[in-house]
């Protein structure tokens, strides 16, 4: 998925006109951007080389890995950003503490609040902010078609009638795992790639006893790049209690997706969906193809 997105930003950047670029650089704006969303979106619009810091959870592209960390989103310190001396902060709204905003402009900082919104419609939010706040909404115009052509993709897809999934959020080796209920958001991409949520009668994210799981009988188990790297591997999965007695587990059926562009809702979201409905297809056909060969 990272591969197709650097080719779609390659395209992005490619659209941009060459002035604007060259007066994004010329401009010595001093940006720090402060939420893995918005940070992707300010490298889609080629402005990547305004920013002089970002936030822990700012990882992609790979690039804004070079930049200064001036710590987690949900526990920033106002020296430490105000440090920088910055002419702008792009600032998420899931950003903590609650007043960072407001403490921030009464520093003389200008700061351009971006939306927290988990859908789809909510990246068109976040990209429009962005681009308004770095003066850039000529450029984002090939990145919103792009995106709405993705999502266009999404109402077409087919829905698998007969498989059902489990996403695990995380588990940290001890306890429950803590799975997608309804109403969370990765039941609502879930949704769009076709798959129905096993998981019933229990809202937004919550730790699923064995019994749970068991009762739950997944086709499909999908796993964060996170959650898997905490297990430690592949191999330890299918060790989480009760999932051994799953159909899941008895077909191998399991698809890793990456934390940031599945659950960020940025610029990578739409296009890693239509990667999961794709990896659903694939999989199920091949394990279609060894029942029916083991039944001849």
């Amino acid at each position: 998925m990272n591969k197709l997105f650097t080719q779609l930003m390659a395209g992005f950047l490619f659209l941009l006109p060459l002035t604007s670029l060259a007066d994004a650089g010329s401009s010595k704006q001093r940006v720090i951007s402060l939420g893995g969303d918005v940070t992707e979106i300010v490298y889609a619009l080629g402005a990547g080389d305004r920013l002089i810091a970002r936030d822990t959870t700012s990882m992609f592209p790979e690039i804004a890995n070079d930049l200064p960390d001036v710590g987690y989103l949900r526990q920033l310190s106002l020296e430490g950003i105000l440090s920088f001396k910055p002419d702008l902060v792009l600032l998420s709204d899931a950003a903590r503490p609650a007043p960072l905003a407001e403490r921030l402009e009464a520093a003389g900082i200008k700061v351009a609040r971006i939306p927290y919104q988990q859908d789809l419609d909510g990246v068109d939010l976040k990209v429009n902010a962005v681009a308004e706040a770095l003066n850039l909404e000529k450029e984002a115009k090939p990145l919103l078609a792009a995106l709405a052509k993705q999502r266009e993709q999404l109402t077409q897809l087919m829905p698998f009638k007969q498989l059902k999934g489990v996403f695990i959020l995380s588990h940290a080796g001890m306890g429950a795992p803590m799975v997608a209920g309804q109403g969370s958001s990765a039941d609502s991409l879930m949704q769009l790639a076709g798959l129905k949520n096993a998981i019933q009668g229990v809202k937004g994210y919550r730790p699923i006893s064995t019994e749970g799981i068991i009762a739950a009988q997944p086709s499909t188990l999908i796993l964060t790049q996170a959650g898997l790297a905490a297990l430690g591997g592949k191999e330890k999965v299918w060790q989480l209690p009760g999932l051994q007695q799953t159909p899941a587990a008895k077909n191998n059926q399991l698809v890793v997706v990456d934390d940031l562009a599945f659950l960020g809702f940025g610029p990578r979201t739409a296009e890693s969906v239509l990667a999961l409905h794709a990896a659903l297809l694939e999989l199920h056909s091949s394990a279609k193809k060894v029942n029916t060969a083991a039944r001849q």
